[in-house]
């Protein structure tokens, strides 16, 4: 099966992460080699949130991290998912194997039991030859064997089965990890990638619609740096479970990066897609946001919004660009708005 790129960013946000990835290790002073521009690339882009907790608390502890430090991160928090994945095939290929072995082994006994039955007819067409009935008995005694070689072969291929869902449902879960934005619970980014390819080819073949919703908590930094990252995450989640209420059927919501969200929306026309991207911005910024325990008001919450309609022969990554687009044009006008692009 053909692996989708997880790093599909356009040339202008690509430039963006390489400008901040440089000055996130020139801060901490790690040398840029591959594997460290890796991590910093995922860090910076907000595509892998346990990496981004991870790093966080690794740096508080030691601002410098050694060498060893990041490579535990690598294969931790990058290599891991793959790592499952192949432990979970590898143990089904092992139970599958000796499936196959068992009914080699049953396919051999019942080979030896059909020759004892024509050796046996051949005895049943002379009586009267010496040692009938001790090919009798013979006969008797290989049907006794196979129906035991029969019954524990069942019985294994039984046991076998349950272990075959077992490593399914590990392999299942597995994957909807893999999909899963750690801290807000919705799709994340490599999800998103994958379903927009979906979506895209499968609107390519109908020639049906569909639309992108981009959008981007405002002034989040400015809340982070007020209240903390604690609060920050508390914010993040909100937004998602007010995004995920407020879109249904095949829709996707995922977080695209740091405090941005993404929806695909297939079979959508571009007023529809309008009229959900604004239902999402109006319950956003309906509820004001308090600390019941700490007695504390944080205010409203707001979002800008992009919209995108996919049109004949433009690529995925150019129906994005126009939604960013759109995002960016709601926020140098004011905020807090829905905008369409052209």
């Amino acid at each position: 099966m053909t692996q989708l790129n997880p790093y599909t960013e356009d040339f202008t946000r690509a430039s963006e992460y390489l400008r901040l990835v440089l000055a996130f290790l020139s801060k901490h002073q790690i040398p840029a080699s591959p594997l460290n521009y890796q991590l910093g690339y995922d860090y910076v882009s907000g595509r892998n949130d346990r990496l981004e907790q991870a790093l966080d608390a690794l740096l508080i502890k030691t601002p410098q991290p050694t060498p060893d430090d990041l490579l535990k991160l690598y294969k931790r928090y990058v290599v891991q998912d793959g790592e499952a994945l192949e432990a979970v095939r590898h143990e089904l290929q092992k139970v599958i194997g000796s499936m196959q072995q068992g009914v080699d082994d049953s396919t051999s006994g019942l080979s030896n039991y059909l020759d004892s039955l024509h050796h046996f007819a051949d005895k049943l067409a002379d009586p009267q030859q010496p040692g009938f009935a001790a090919e009798v008995q013979k006969v008797m005694d290989d049907t006794r064997s196979t129906e035991s070689s029969q019954r524990g072969l069942e019985n294994r291929m039984g046991e076998m089965m349950d272990e075959v869902e077992y490593l399914r449902k590990q392999l299942e879960q597995v994957r909807e990890e893999s999909l899963t934005d750690a801290l807000t619970g919705i799709a994340n980014r490599k999800a998103f990638d994958q379903q927009l390819e979906h979506v895209y080819q499968e609107s390519v073949a109908q020639q049906s619609p569909f639309c992108l919703v981009l959008s981007d908590i405002d002034h989040f930094k400015k809340f982070n740096d007020s209240f903390g990252h604690l609060v920050g995450d508390k914010v993040l989640r909100y937004v998602a479970s007010t995004i995920k209420s407020c879109v249904k059927g095949k829709d996707t919501a995922a977080r695209y990066g740091g405090e941005e969200f993404v929806l695909i929306l297939p079979q959508t026309e571009l007023k529809d897609a309008q009229v959900v991207a604004d239902q999402i911005r109006q319950a956003v910024s309906i509820r004001e946001l308090k600390d019941k325990r700490a007695n504390r008001d944080y205010g409203f919450i707001t979002i800008s919004l992009g919209v995108a309609q996919y049109q004949p022969g433009e690529q995925p990554l150019e129906i994005l660009s126009r939604a960013d687009q759109a995002l960016y044009q709601a926020k140098e006008q004011g905020r807090n708005r829905v905008e369409v692009a052209a």
